[in-house]
């Protein structure tokens, strides 16, 4: 997780990371799958797509233990590092 930054949005710490791919449609495709990964543990990171990148931030605005990177936060990039490992691996159909 050391390659995740520490970036503040509305006054809320959150954990930051950009995803690089080579096909616009691939970096909707991985969003997409974040997305799920945020519904399943209703937990809804900032997500930002660019022409061949996706930059998501993991904070927590409103718990019982706080706002900021929560331990739920860190789970949840290290799911999202997982599934761009898949993402990575090539796949033929």
């Amino acid at each position: 997780m050391s390659d995740w930054q520490t970036r503040v949005y509305d006054g809320v710490e959150h954990i930051e990371k950009s995803f690089s791919f080579k096909k616009y449609s691939r970096a909707l495709c991985f969003l997409n799958a974040v997305a799920g990964i945020a519904e399943t543990y209703i937990h809804h990171p900032r997500i930002v797509i660019e022409w061949g990148c996706v930059t998501v931030a993991w904070g927590t605005h409103e718990s019982e233990q706080g706002v900021g990177v929560q331990d739920i936060d860190r789970f949840l990039s290290r799911e999202t590092d997982q599934l761009f490992a898949l993402f990575q691996k090539k796949v033929v159909v």
